[in-house]
């Protein structure tokens, strides 16, 4: 059998062009994200901001791009990125000074960790988790965590882990995870919602908190918006990474 190297080209670089794309169209609402109801990251891109920083809106939002797809690619920004990065947390950071503003403590509170609902919304997710057609299809529940898993081959021939966990034990944050077979820095070894969604990078540049960026499941027995959002923005990454046929 051959390798994926000699099938698909390089599958490295086939990757990485494939994680650039998913990370632009999400930010753009473009492609298979048009139609889903989600917060673009470039929403942190304010005439605010670019005013304190000295920058353009576009440039911010290129930044915002940039650092994300850096971060799931393992390849570096380039220098000028990298400087219109910095300005711009600066610019948080002179704001937090000015202000005073501190980010809230993040506690453990008994009663958000409390979801009479368990068992509706590990049904209701199963059956949508099973809609994805992954390979090897697997799910686990403990006290704090309610977790769906599987495995499908992309179109560059590495096999890739999906993960999704309701993190109920801290309130209910969704978790997804996807993992590539590489293990090294400088490699593609990751695509996560808490980097797609622009959480991390709002905390990388040292921005207020956005609670816009995660879902985070309810309590109602019948209603389960979070779960099915995260699931439409994983069968919309799926469609970049899956083989097509020809």
């Amino acid at each position: 059998m051959e390798e994926p190297s000699k099938i698909f080209g390089d599958p490295k670089h086939g990757l990485r062009d494939a994680l650039a794309r998913i990370i632009r169209d999400f930010d753009s609402k473009r492609g298979a994200f048009a139609a889903l109801k989600y917060n673009s990251p470039w929403m942190l891109a304010t005439e605010d901001w670019a005013e304190r920083s000295g920058h353009t809106v576009e440039s911010l939002c290129e930044v915002i791009s940039q650092w994300r797809i850096s971060r799931c690619s393992g390849e570096p920004m380039d220098p000028k990125i990298c400087q219109i990065f910095e300005g711009f947390s600066d610019a948080a950071q002179e704001w937090r000074d000015e202000t005073g503003y501190v980010d809230p403590p993040v506690r453990f509170d008994l009663e958000k960790s409390k979801f009479p609902n368990r068992k509706e919304l590990k049904a209701h997710t199963l059956k949508r988790w099973g809609s994805l057609g992954l390979a090897g299809q697997w799910h686990n529940y403990d006290a704090r965590d309610l977790t769906f898993g599987g495995a499908f081959e992309d179109r560059f021939g590495h096999r890739v882990a999906v993960s999704m966990t309701v993190k109920l034990g801290y309130g209910g944050p969704i978790r997804l995870f996807l993992r590539f077979p590489y293990y090294s820095g400088g490699e593609p070894r990751s695509l996560d919602l808490f980097t797609l969604s622009g959480w991390l990078v709002c905390d990388a540049l040292r921005l207020p908190q956005a609670p816009e960026f995660e879902w985070i499941v309810g309590k109602s027995k019948t209603n389960f918006d979070a779960v099915d959002g995260v699931l439409a923005i994983t069968r919309a990454i799926l469609t970049y990474l899956r083989p097509t046929i020809q």
